[in-house]
């Protein structure tokens, strides 16, 4: 009954989340691609034969992402966020506090937090024409031990999010879907990453380093999701990636069971 209720309990706070607005992208349904393909085959095979080439662009359908089809990768810029989790914030004597560390509520109690603004970075107008992709790559070590006297649900997780913000989104007349308000000049996009969970006897314990990169999909943010998604006209699109575009990045997390963790998210983005 005890592990029922925990285990209810853990999952009400993981629902309570916030839900991810990361980088999923979707095709085109696959018999337009295939048809689409064979309009391109045949496009192809008229300009072998004639020596004529057509001036026709790829679609949707043919290649999945037309804005970008074809350009160089641009280097933008790096961001890394870290943050710590432990029992006990107190500095050593002498030491500074350290802002990003945060304290865990004692076990079993969950501790749920957000470590704000803990990187950011600008990018000059003009940087990319259609997207900005991610290289995300987390590097958490992590401990956790039950030292109760019963059975317990180990929980952890981490949403880096990274605002996005534009002088385009300052216009009041444009309104975030996710949220029913104006951009206020940004918007958000999470791209979740970490989430660990089980049953601990007393006395169990583990520990972990978790490392590995997460690359650019449909991107943080890119020109078609800017007006198919967030309803910007194609001229604001455009003239989005024509302004300066700041990126910052925070830290959603929760953990239950944890005595403490090291995190650094260290996030590359490319345009085109």
């Amino acid at each position: 009954m005890i592990r029922s209720a925990l285990f209810l309990a853990v999952l009400a706070a993981s629902l309570a989340a916030p839900a991810s607005a990361d980088d999923s992208f979707r095709s085109p349904p696959a018999a337009d691609s295939m048809a689409a393909g064979k309009i391109a085959a045949a496009r192809a095979d008229r300009t072998a034969k004639t020596g004529v080439a057509t001036t026709a662009a790829v679609t949707v359908e043919e290649v999945g992402d037309a804005d970008s089809f074809g350009k160089t990768v641009k280097w933008l810029g790096l961001l890394s966020g870290n943050v710590l989790l432990s029992t006990d914030c107190t500095p050593a004597p002498g030491e500074p506090a350290n802002p990003n560390c945060i304290t865990l509520n004692p076990a079993p109690a969950l501790t749920v937090f957000t470590a704000v603004d803990v990187a950011s970075i600008t990018l000059p107008g003009k940087s990319s024409e259609t997207l900005l992709c991610h290289w995300q790559t987390p590097l958490v070590n992590y401990r956790a031990f039950n030292d109760t006297l019963a059975p317990q649900f180990f929980n952890f997780r981490l949403s880096p999010r990274y605002r996005i913000q534009s002088e385009v989104l300052d216009d009041p007349a444009l309104i975030n879907p996710n949220t029913s308000a104006p951009f206020a000049g940004s918007f958000e996009v999470v791209l979740t990453s970490i989430a660990k969970n089980r049953s601990m006897e007393p006395g169990d314990s583990e520990s972990e380093t978790i490392s590995g990169t997460r690359m650019c999909i449909a991107g943080m943010v890119n020109r078609a999701a800017l007006i198919g998604q967030y309803g910007l006209t194609a001229a604001q699109a455009k003239q989005f990636f024509r302004k300066p575009i700041t990126v910052t990045m925070s830290i959603n997390g929760q953990a239950r069971m944890l005595s403490g963790a090291s995190i650094n998210f260290g996030t590359r983005i490319t345009g085109d």
